[in-house]
């Protein structure tokens, strides 16, 4: 009750619902009937504050067009993702805008920044909208058993912004690229900001984002989104391929080398052996064997007018053929399944330095064949740290052969002199090949994903040529004396792979190559079986276990092939 000092009320107010004025700031806040007395208000007087009013306000409701725009909106919303919490939300949302509630914005801002929502341009969403109005457009439907309105050829756009975009080019660059250097980087940027792309330029680029996301913590979210796009394009380009181009195109055969490894990486070695396979028959029709071949005539023109080549593009031809290579030597020896690629066709030079291929220099580099030739330390060149793992892949390729031979052997023709004759000068030759380039990869001043990479795997080999040795069924006392000796290779390999490893640690997660898993299981393999040759295999199979651990952080730990060996 008020004192004597305030007003009374007056017996005519009662006749009116409502006191003529504007109510006070405390009244509206509470949202409480105003007496509107002044100078103080029943409601101000008992809370012991001052009675404001003030005159000015904010118009009612939302603007002009902005109730139907922001409906249109949510109904694009509804449409597109068919997701039952999201029209649930958005339910929720409309009754908030027939209802003018004041909390309209806090929920729309909420709505709009979720970050499953994708968001295309102000051009796409015209375009869709009147695809509605017109029934024209139809949705995406995630359900099994529906069929995307997209052309087969056409990405979806709205999977990464285009800042999300710039910022894994630079990812695929900084973390890909090392590993996997098909891709003149300035040629790239050139092509990717032109409007116009080819379908095999598209599929190329959601490779690069697929492998870089999968290299990344922060975009690691959209590896599966990215993955089904490229794979989805990738097959579309196989079929129309089949019909207009059956070599294909260059950016195709990238395409599949990248997914190639992301598969590795991030599904099974078995699919991506699927994968390399497929990538290996598209560079076979593209006959990127040959691109280096004397009798060709293509090459003897080329020759006779050097200045109409395009080097880089010529070397990003040579470097795909050999990633597609050295992938199908390393999956295949991971799965000690045969190879798709023949060595004894292949007339395409190694890659050059990679100084001069970003520079986009010509550069003249020898042939495989001539670099396997040489297995004493007689003054050749060194090569690059890429031309090192496919010379390590040709030695892996070979050894397995060699296996596989001999378990042949075995059965066929068992007890031959001249059968084991031959399969100690292969594996003499094979130790010769690997000692050479052990000396060759200890003296190069780099140290690099790929360059380590190349010297476990030769350490490895080491330890397989031990297991194809003891494997043998005709054991002469020669013969078991260059056992024991190629046992004391093996502890000496077995230490340095375990030093190899720990200096690998240095480079970080992301940039150890990912295909270092097929070494390091074959030595957990060896440490496990052979711990009478030395008492420090435990603890050096402790070692690699543990790097097969920190790989799993970037690596699928299910898939990763420590599985097999802990079993």
């Amino acid at each position: 009750m008020k004192t004597e000092g305030m007003p009374s009320a007056s017996p005519l107010t009662h006749s009116s619902r409502q006191r003529p004025g504007s109510a006070c700031e405390e009244c509206r806040r509470r949202k409480v009937r105003c007496d509107r007395q002044r100078p103080q208000c029943q409601v101000c007087y008992e809370s012991n504050l001052e009675c404001k009013i003030s005159t000015t306000r904010l118009p009612r409701g939302p603007r002009k067009g902005q109730l139907r725009t922001l409906r249109t909106r949510i109904g694009r919303f509804v449409f597109l993702k068919s997701s039952k919490t999201l029209a649930e939300r958005v339910a929720a949302l409309e009754r908030c805008l027939a209802d003018q509630h004041p909390e309209i914005n806090q929920q729309m801002t909420a709505l709009l920044e979720d970050p499953d929502l994708d968001f295309d341009s102000e051009e796409d969403h015209q375009r869709e909208l009147s695809g509605f109005r017109e029934g024209t457009a139809v949705p995406d439907d995630p359900r099994p058993g529906t069929k995307s309105p997209r052309s087969p050829g056409s990405p979806r756009s709205e999977l990464v912004s285009e800042l999300m975009r710039a910022d894994l080019d630079q990812l695929y660059f900084d973390r890909v690229h090392p590993f996997a250097p098909i891709l003149q980087r300035w040629r790239y940027h050139v092509w990717s900001k032109q409007h116009k792309k080819t379908q095999g330029q598209i599929c190329l680029q959601h490779a690069m984002w697929t492998v870089a996301a999968s290299l990344s913590a922060q975009f690691r979210f959209l590896r599966p989104s990215l993955y089904q796009e490229t794979r989805r394009m990738l097959d579309a380009l196989d079929s129309q391929s089949q019909r207009a181009d059956p070599n294909g195109s260059i950016e195709q055969a990238q395409a599949w080398v990248l997914i190639c490894v992301y598969e590795y990486m991030q599904l099974s070695p078995l699919q991506a052996w699927m994968s390399a396979g497929r990538c290996c028959r598209l560079v076979l029709g593209m006959r990127l064997y040959e691109l280096d071949d004397p009798n060709n005539p293509m090459m003897m023109a080329r020759d006779q007018d050097t200045s109409l080549i395009d080097w880089t593009g010529l070397e990003e031809r040579r470097r795909t053929f050999w990633m597609a290579y050295s992938l199908d030597r390393f999956i295949s020896f991971h799965n000690g399944l045969p190879f798709t690629l023949n060595e004894q066709l292949i007339a395409t030079r190694l890659p050059g330095p990679e100084e001069e291929f970003q520079a986009g220099h010509p550069a003249v580099t020898q042939y495989l064949s001539e670099v396997m030739m040489r297995n004493n330390n007689d003054g050749a060149p060194a090569i690059s740290s890429f031309s090192e793992c496919i010379v390590l892949a040709t030695i892996c390729g070979r050894a397995l052969a060699h296996r596989q031979k001999v378990a042949v052997e075995q059965i066929s023709i068992s007890g031959d002199v001249t059968v084991s004759e031959g399969f100690w000068t292969r594996h003499q030759w094979l130790h010769e090949m690997l000692n050479y380039r052990i000396q060759m990869l200890s003296s190069s001043p780099q140290v690099d994903s790929m360059l380590m990479f190349a010297r476990i795997v030769a350490q490895t080999m080491v330890l397989f040529l031990h297991s194809v040795l003891e494997s043998i069924t005709w054991k002469t006392g020669d013969h078991l004396l260059g056992i024991i000796e190629y046992e004391r290779l093996c502890v000496l390999a077995a230490h340095e792979v375990v030093n190899l490893v720990k200096l690998q640690g240095q480079l970080g997660y992301f940039k150890v190559h990912p295909l270092t898993p097929i070494p390091l299981m074959m030595c957990t393999e060896f440490f496990a079986g052979h711990t009478y040759l030395d008492a420090g295999f435990d603890s050096m199979l402790q070692e690699v276990l543990a790097c097969l651990q920190d790989l799993d952080r970037v690596k699928n730990a299910p898939q990763t092939p420590r599985g097999s060996i802990s079993a």
